[in-house]
C-alpha cells in the first residue's frame, strides 16, 4: 500500500519492470512482447524478472516474444530465435540449432562475441560499423562487414531460404562458407 502513493522515480529498476509486466498482463493477453526486459537490472533482479516471465508464460498459457541482445537470455528463455541485422531477418532456427550451427555470418559472429568460461581465445569483434538505416547498403545489409562478401551480396538482397528442418537463412553463400569455429 505504501508503493501506491509513490512516484515512478522512487521505484527500483526491478520494481519498474514488474509494474510494466503487470500493466501488460492487465488485459489477459495470449501474446506478450518483452523488449529488453532486463536492461539496467543487476544479475539477481534480472533472474527474478526472467523467472517471473517464465512462470507467467506457463501459468497463463501465454506466448512470449523476447526482444534482446543478450544471448544468455535467448539461450535460457526461448525455443525459437529470429536473428535480425539492420531491420532484416538473417536467420530463423530452433534455439539449440542456432547455437550449435549458425548458418549466417552475422549470427556466427554474434555468438563468437559472447564471453564464456571455457574460452581459449579472445572474444571476436564484429568488424566495421552498423549501416546507416536511412540509406542502407544495397544487397545484403551485412555485406560491408562480412568476410564472405561476393559481388552478388553487394547488389541483390538475399531471400530467406529453408536450409534445414525449421532452419532458415538469408545468405547467398550459406552453403559454400564454413562457419565452424567462428561461433565457438
Amino acid at each position: 500500500e505504501i508503493r501506491m502513493k509513490e512516484f515512478p522515480h522512487q521505484f527500483s529498476g526491478g520494481m519498474k519492470q514488474r509494474v510494466a509486466i503487470a500493466r501488460a498482463l492487465a488485459l489477459h493477453p495470449t501474446l506478450l512482447f518483452a523488449d529488453e526486459p532486463t536492461t539496467s537490472l543487476d544479475v539477481t533482479i534480472q533472474a527474478q524478472v526472467l523467472d517471473l516471465l517464465e512462470h507467467l508464460k506457463q501459468e497463463l498459457n501465454m506466448s512470449l516474444v523476447m526482444i534482446t541482445h543478450d544471448m544468455g537470455i535467448i539461450a535460457k528463455m526461448t525455443s525459437r530465435v529470429v536473428v535480425m541485422y539492420a531491420g532484416n531477418v538473417c536467420e530463423i532456427a530452433k534455439t539449440e540449432d542456432l547455437f550449435e550451427k549458425p548458418m549466417h555470418p552475422y549470427t556466427a559472429l554474434l555468438l563468437a562475441a559472447v564471453p564464456r568460461l571455457d574460452m581459449k581465445k579472445t572474444l571476436s569483434i564484429i568488424p566495421g560499423n552498423i549501416p546507416n538505416l536511412i540509406e542502407p547498403p544495397s544487397g545484403c545489409r551485412f555485406h560491408p562487414r562480412c568476410k564472405y562478401v561476393t559481388e552478388k551480396c553487394t547488389q541483390v538482397p538475399p531471400e530467406l531460404l529453408e536450409v534445414g528442418h525449421d532452419h532458415f537463412v538469408a545468405c547467398h553463400n550459406w552453403n559454400t562458407i564454413n562457419l565452424k569455429g567462428e561461433s565457438s
